[in-house]
């Protein structure tokens, strides 16, 4: 092998470790601004209140992130799919952030904050050998897990739905995001995480080969939602003002469902075979 190509694999096996700690500069740099300027949201009180919760939120889960990715780095495939489920979580956030936000001075590291994030979550994900691994999740049926997540994806569609389809004939939703634009949660979910969740259970149902690593990944990032409106939940409280308990009730069972499968499948993960990572997501 020449020195170039040793540089190039070495680069290769450092990168789920460099991009976090990219991402991890990125998102210090952006939640700060958002905790510490008195300009950074110029949104109704409530949901300047959510903002700036969610901030600490991603502000506290930048050192899981780099481990995540240290670990993925050395080999750990537990470790690897904590690290797609915190990417999943940052791209969902910033994307909302993005077209959700009136223009301020850190929207390009919102920008920044989604490409990188997708960028490595697609690296990472297409990068797994699903067959390598296959066997590390057991023979075990995931069958009840998959109708966990399709009766969570069907439940919410079907909530957002209630909320836009009487305003086909006229009118706005209750949820109108700024300006009259859309509400970009339900930009981000009818349009990719909520799809997402149903393909995923569904794959988990009929015993699909990739489907616990993606079951996985999902189940990481309802967590994370979870704790995202736990946050608000508290951040509103802290205001004066009673958080939504009927939400914070249900985000809460969703958690307890989603760490305790998570607890129990990692607890009984075995090591997949060599060579489970691809070098490359493009093979030559």
């Amino acid at each position: 092998m020449t020195t170039t190509s040793t540089a190039r694999g070495s680069a290769r096996t450092w990168w789920p470790e460099l991009v976090s700690w990219a991402l991890g500069a990125i998102l210090t740099t952006a939640t700060l601004y958002g905790l510490l300027s008195e300009h950074a949201y110029r949104l109704d009180r409530q949901v300047e209140i959510e903002s700036i919760a969610q901030d600490v939120l991603t502000l506290a889960m930048v050192p899981a992130l780099v481990w995540a990715g240290r670990r993925s780095r050395t080999g750990s495939l537990p470790g690897h799919l904590l690290w797609l489920g915190l990417l999943a979580y940052i791209a969902y956030t910033y994307v909302i952030y993005a077209i959700g936000v009136p223009h301020n001075q850190a929207f390009l590291l919102y920008i920044a904050a989604v490409t990188l994030s997708v960028a490595a979550f697609v690296d990472g994900i297409g990068r797994i050998d699903m067959g390598a691994v296959a066997h590390a999740f057991g023979s075990s049926s995931h069958r009840g897990t998959g109708w966990f997540l399709i009766v969570i994806g069907v439940a919410f569609t079907g909530l957002w739905l209630t909320d836009i389809v009487p305003t086909i004939d006229g009118g706005l939703p209750t949820t109108i995001g700024t300006g009259g634009l859309p509400y970009p949660v339900y930009v981000a979910d009818l349009g990719f995480a909520l799809p997402a969740v149903v393909m995923t259970g569904i794959a988990l149902v009929r015993g699909h080969i990739a489907a616990p690593v993606l079951g996985a990944i999902v189940l990481i990032k309802i967590t994370t939602l979870g704790l995202a409106i736990w946050a608000m939940a508290i951040g509103t409280l802290m205001n004066d003002s009673d958080p939504n308990w009927t939400v914070a009730g249900l985000f809460a069972g969703m958690i307890v469902v989603c760490t305790t499968v998570l607890a129990h499948g990692m607890s009984r993960i075995a090591r997949p075979s060599s060579g489970w990572l691809r070098p490359t997501l493009w093979q030559s």
